[in-house]
């Protein structure tokens, strides 16, 4: 597995053109009340409230402040990933991983299944994709068959927890856990000197030294990745 996995970084190497975006810091995701998203999803000619296509496209819904930037941290994230591989998206938001691995891939059959704690974004999920797998659930919490790759984007980013650190890796090894190829999750790194009080109060910022001493010691076979987009970084941990 170790070599194979080694075979596809370097064909990935070659693939995969780098890009050189801004500084983009993640934004907080406000949750809606489960009325008015049904509200603002119907809203097809109601120009009192936003475009009905507002909480299915724009990247801001899932804390984001671009597509670019969404798209960039998934292109990481699934760098081994392969067509007939099985997807986990832990923290899947609106499932825009599913829609973004079936324009990779040119497949519309993926074997992909999301959680999220939201349930607002689940139903918002299910209206952009109709046939998605995705539900509301905990993933320390959740009884599931194993996936080829475990991944999540921005779990770790809001300082919502007591003790962030010792919560990811308890996420982290619940993921380990249900995979038969690897995990693979980013965390920030940085953020812009000008970025707000406010928002800089709800981030959290990662020492990726620690993490990747940590991972190594306790899952040993690791790869890390900071080429793509400045302030994070993404960690492979392969069974």
């Amino acid at each position: 597995m170790w070599n194979s996995i080694k075979t596809l970084f370097d064909k990935n190497s070659e693939r995969v053109a780098l890009q050189e975006p801004e500084i983009i810091s993640a934004k907080l995701v406000e949750e809606l009340p489960s009325a008015e998203v049904t509200e603002v999803a119907n809203a097809d000619s109601d120009e009192s409230v936003f475009d009905a296509d507002y909480l299915l496209t724009n990247p801001l819904v899932v804390g984001w402040l671009s597509t670019v930037e969404q798209e960039l941290l998934f292109s990481a994230l699934c760098y081994f990933t392969q067509y007939n591989n099985s997807v986990l998206d832990v923290g899947c938001g609106r499932a825009d991983l599913y829609g973004y691995l079936q324009n990779l891939f040119q497949n519309d059959q993926i074997q992909y299944k999301g959680i999220d704690l939201n349930p607002n974004l689940i139903e918002i999920a299910k209206r952009k994709f109709i046939n998605v797998n995705v539900e509301s659930a905990d993933v320390l919490n959740f009884k599931t068959e194993n996936y080829d790759w475990v991944v999540g984007s921005g779990l770790f980013n809001l300082n919502d927890h007591p003790d962030m650190v010792e919560y990811a890796k308890k996420v982290i090894d619940q993921m380990f856990a249900v995979c038969n190829v690897g995990v693979a999750v980013n965390f920030l790194t940085g953020v812009p000197e000008d970025l707000a009080e406010e928002d800089l109060k709800a981030l959290i910022v990662h020492d990726p030294g620690i993490w990747l001493n940590y991972l190594v010691e306790k899952y040993n076979k690791v790869i890390t990745r900071a080429d793509y987009l400045t302030g994070d970084v993404t960690f492979y941990i392969l069974k």
